[in-house]
Order: structure tokens, then C-alpha cells, then sequence
């Protein structure tokens, strides 16, 4: 998946359950953090795997829960995008790297055409099969585009609302930027 949907989704998400507006923006690009994996050459394996979607995380959780209770959100925030990206690369993934380079993965597929009458077909594959050395990725795919439109369209619908959440992100990062600059 492209790395304009691994943000997009989770964030969307986040904000339609109503979690921490601040702290979901903030930490929204943990969701593209798996991807550089790819500068090792190892791509879907060394970020994608149990060691840094699982036990890192849950290692911060923990800390949060018994030496800093005010980190918890950011550490289950943590926890959830860098899930996310697995979750959404399930295609192919290295889960259990260094021990093995095998990629699980998971593919349901639901297809339907109207030849005939409306007709649904399901179609679910997954297993291992060998590590598959991935070249190149799109940054937005036909989906995002889409996505992108969409969220353009409904930000034209509701202009003053769209304004008033830019306003407020902006707004966000900016006190997020000085508080990190003043020290």
C-alpha cells in the first residue's frame, strides 16, 4: 500500500472515533515509519516485523503504565499506526525477520458484476511463500487519489467546517513547533 493511504486511513479513523485530535496529528507519519525499511534493502521485513510492531511498542506501553501513566495515549497511538501499517501491507510481510525472511500473507478478495444479475464473488488466499524483494512503490495510488478527491469534494461541501479543522491543524503544529524550539 502506498504511503499516502498507510497515513491516511488509521488518521481517519483516530478522528472519527474522537481520540486526541492533537496527539493523533502529531503522531499520524509513525504510520510510514515500517516503509523505511526500505533503505536496507529489506523491504516489508526489518520494520514490518514482531520486534518493532509488537514488542517495541508494547515495551513503550508498558513503561508508560508503571513509570510515566502520561504517556500511555502516545504509546497506544504508537502502537496502533505502526499495527495499522502492517495490517494494511498484509500482501506480503516478513513478520518473523531476523529468524526467517518468509512472508506471510493474507489476501481476501470480494469481486462483483452485474452480467447476469448482481453477483458477488469471494475469493480468500493466504499463507508463506519466500521473501519477495520489492523494487518500487507508487507514493499515491489509484485509491488515495480517490481518497484525495473525495476529502476535496466534502471540503468544498462543507467549506466553513474544512476551514475551521485547517485552522485548527495548523494551529496545532505551529504550538506543537514552538514548544519543541523553545525547549
Amino acid at each position: 500500500m502506498d504511503p499516502v493511504m498507510h497515513l491516511l486511513l488509521p488518521l481517519l479513523l483516530l478522528l472519527a472515533l474522537r481520540i486526541d485530535t492533537r496527539l493523533s496529528l502529531l503522531l499520524a507519519p509513525i504510520a510510514i515509519l515500517p516503509d523505511f525499511d526500505a533503505a536496507f534493502g529489506l523491504h516489508r521485513a526489518v520494520f514490518h516485523s514482531f520486534f518493532s510492531v509488537v514488542a517495541v511498542p508494547v515495551g513503550q506501553i508498558l513503561y508508560a503504565r508503571y513509570r510515566r501513566p502520561d504517556w500511555m495515549l502516545p504509546a497506544l497511538l504508537v502502537q496502533f499506526y505502526m499495527a495499522s501499517h502492517v495490517v494494511l501491507d498484509l500482501g506480503g510481510v516478513a513478520f518473523l525477520w531476523p529468524f526467517t525472511t518468509d512472508m506471510f500473507y493474507f489476501d481476501p478478495q470480494l469481486k462483483f458484476n452485474l452480467q447476469g444479475g448482481i453477483n458477488f464473488e469471494w475469493h480468500l488466499e493466504m499463507g508463506i511463500h519466500e521473501y519477495v524483494k520489492m523494487g518500487e512503490t507508487d507514493f499515491i495510488s489509484e485509491a488515495a487519489f480517490g481518497l484525495l478527491i473525495l476529502m476535496g469534494l466534502a471540503a468544498a461541501i462543507y467549506r466553513r467546517e474544512a476551514f475551521a479543522a485547517v485552522k485548527r491543524v495548523v494551529g496545532i503544529v505551529r504550538d506543537f513547533l514552538v514548544r519543541a524550539f523553545r525547549g
